[in-house]
């Protein structure tokens, strides 16, 4: 009986240790499949824009911007930005025009912001519109995507949003609100 009661227990001990190296497999082929589907690696987490959205309508700020905690990124990293806007309109809804723009550089940068403007824009994703509801508040993500080559340096980006059709810049008629964010791009 003994003899069985070993082999038994045995067999169990090799069961348990085959289980968890299967086990352990699977979990790390999930987190591939997770890294694949959110490439995000910084990102403002619904905690985050809800607070943003609960601050602008405390304040009289119409535009407000909630950004995760790093603001230094590696090449190549991509993260999101989410912009808040309140309608201060009582009696209607709005659809409310977006425009980011690259506003100065720094950090060892040669140059002017304008020479780097049409290449820094090509890392921003997001909606030029926004609807709002009356008396409401509403985000919209800024997913901004540096490419593996882009130039080590600090780069301020402005978001605009205008009560018109279209934004450029803080010049433009309607100027409803506007905010600024920073990102320091390492190697």
């Amino acid at each position: 009986m003994r003899k069985g009661a070993f082999q038994l227990s045995l067999s169990f001990i090799i069961v348990v240790v085959f289980a968890v190296i299967v086990l352990s497999l699977a979990i790390a082929w999930i987190q591939g499949i997770f890294e694949v589907l959110n490439p995000l690696t910084h990102s403002v987490t619904d905690v985050a824009r809800q607070e943003l959205l609960d601050r602008i309508a405390r304040s009289d700020a119409r535009v407000g911007i909630a950004a995760p905690d790093v603001t230094a990124w590696r090449r190549g990293e991509t993260g999101s930005y989410s912009v808040g806007v309140r309608n201060i309109h009582t009696d209607q809804d709005k659809t409310f025009s977006m425009n980011v723009y690259l506003e100065e550089i720094g950090g060892g940068l040669p140059g002017t912001a304008a020479q780097y403007e049409s290449e820094v824009g090509e890392w921003l994703t997001f909606f030029k519109k926004t609807f709002v509801e009356s008396s409401g508040s509403a985000t919209t993500d800024i997913v901004i995507k540096p490419p593996t080559d882009a130039e080590r340096g600090i780069y301020m980006f402005r978001i605009i949003v205008c009560d018109a059709s279209s934004c450029t810049n803080l010049g433009s008629p309607n100027l409803y609100g506007s905010q600024q964010f920073t990102l320091e791009i390492k190697g």
